[in-house]
């Protein structure tokens, strides 16, 4: 399902150990294939065969590509609402829209809205991601606006230097 509703971190603490199961089943496939393939076979098998896990659900295979970006976008969620548990109690519960879900990526209704979009890059500037949330949240209504992301080189906190229209951005930090 990639609708949750989250009302406690126990739940964020549950959908993590799903990440992380699906991380390690796609660990030992990996560790299989690259044992009896050689360096091209190994590259084709990323490529075509379902050697992924899929995060919400590890017992489904999926695409090793699709994998790895569902992953750290789950997890910045997960990060993120867990600062909007610290920051916003009082807006819980929070709705998650993971992955294709539509809406924003975590929403609440109460105390006037609070609407968040999250994001894992390389760069919060990578095909200007950071800048197309930015102006996604700030068309909302929602009293309370962020945008979340994960990227190498950036603490986890506030981002103040980034932001602009009543919008607050925040890095998760690393996933590592």
């Amino acid at each position: 399902m990639k609708v949750r509703q989250i009302t406690s971190a126990v739940e964020l603490d549950e959908l993590t150990r799903g990440i992380e199961e699906a991380a390690d089943r796609t660990r030992s496939a990996l560790t299989s294939v690259g044992a009896q393939s050689d360096g091209i076979g190994l590259l084709w098998s990323l490529k075509f065969q379902a050697l992924g896990h899929d995060p919400l659900d590890p017992s489904r295979h999926l695409n090793l590509v699709e994998q790895l970006n569902q992953s750290f976008t789950y997890l910045t969620t997960i990060r993120a609402t867990r600062v909007l548990f610290d920051l916003h109690p009082e807006y819980a519960p929070f709705t998650l829209n993971m992955g294709t879900a539509p809406g924003s990526d975590i929403q609440s209704t109460f105390n006037g809205g609070l609407t968040a979009e999250v994001f894992a890059a390389t760069s919060p500037k990578s095909n200007r991601k950071l800048d197309a949330d930015i102006a996604k949240v700030g068309a909302t209504s929602a009293q309370m606006k962020y945008v979340f992301f994960m990227c190498p080189g950036f603490e986890a906190g506030r981002q103040e230097k980034l932001e602009r229209d009543d919008v607050r951005v925040w890095s998760v930090g690393v996933a590592l």
